[in-house]
């Protein structure tokens, strides 16, 4: 069976408040699934629900997330209802960067401001019982010069690098599947191909990738599957081919790829 990544039904509520609700997503190894939808549609709420981030009911109130291995499949929702944050943690410990690695926005401030790049790959490559020397892992990462990025500091990081840098410690940790969360929204347009490349490149050799972004003009090409929330649901799940050509059929979907058609002057892809 391959590995893949499964969410199903997840609701995530505050009181009478429904924040997210019936959220249906898959991400294959060496698959791409792109999450998307205009701000407050659900997309960061979902994304953080896979690594046990969203507190407990009020929070998440249902929902699997089922992860199949080689050797093993996880369920760590399984039978955390009304659960303390501390179980919640325990139940994703196994989950959190040795199954599921986390790109964020801000890639500079997730590293240790007082650390040097390398030891701080190589930790992530120790954890993980793996070859600690951070040279192959930041040369997997597509850095150029990795000898010379692994004695910079965090700092002295350009946004690409920093996250190449990150993308770097979840190989190292071992990471089947990578979490990146809106990668590219603070990187120039030269940069946000170049990670995107990279992205490709790293699912192409078997890294499972679930993106999340607002932006519908990065897909084509790079995504085999696309859900799309709004308000908290699904509004449709389609291809990047079928999003090139328009052939959306919810109404959000149709208004999201409009908008973007226009910024975008008609075309996408």
């Amino acid at each position: 069976m391959p590995e893949a990544l499964h969410l199903r039904g997840l609701r995530i509520a505050v009181g009478d408040r429904v924040l997210v609700e019936g959220i249906d997503l898959s991400v294959q190894r060496g698959g791409l699934t792109a999450l998307v939808g205009r701000s407050g549609s659900g997309k960061s709420l979902t994304a953080r629900s896979l690594l046990g981030l969203v507190d407990l009911d009020p929070g998440v109130i249902a929902g699997e997330l089922q992860i199949t291995l080689s050797d093993r499949t996880l369920r760590p929702y399984e039978g955390l209802h009304g659960a303390s944050a501390r179980r919640r943690d325990r139940a994703f410990a196994e989950v959190r960067g040795a199954v599921l690695g986390y790109l964020p926005q801000d890639c500079r401030a997730a590293l240790d401001p007082l650390a040097r790049v390398g030891p701080q790959v190589a930790r992530c490559a120790a954890l993980a019982g793996r070859d600690p020397d951070p040279i192959p892992w930041l040369a997997k990462a597509q850095l150029p010069s990795p000898k010379r990025v692994a004695r910079l500091y965090p700092h002295e990081l350009s946004g690409g690098m920093a996250q190449r840098v990150v993308i770097a410690q979840a190989l190292a940790r071992g990471s089947r599947f990578l979490l990146a969360d809106e990668p590219t929204s603070a990187l120039d347009p030269t940069v946000q191909d170049q990670i995107l490349r990279a992205l490709r490149d790293l699912v192409d050799t078997g890294l499972g990738v679930l993106l999340i972004t607002h932006d519908l003009r990065v897909l084509p090409g790079l995504a085999e599957a696309v859900v799309i929330l709004h308000e908290g649901r699904v509004a449709e799940t389609t291809t990047a081919e079928a999003l090139t050509l328009g052939r959306l059929t919810s109404a959000p979907g149709r208004q999201l790829f409009e908008a973007t058609a226009r910024v975008a002057g008609g075309v996408l892809g």
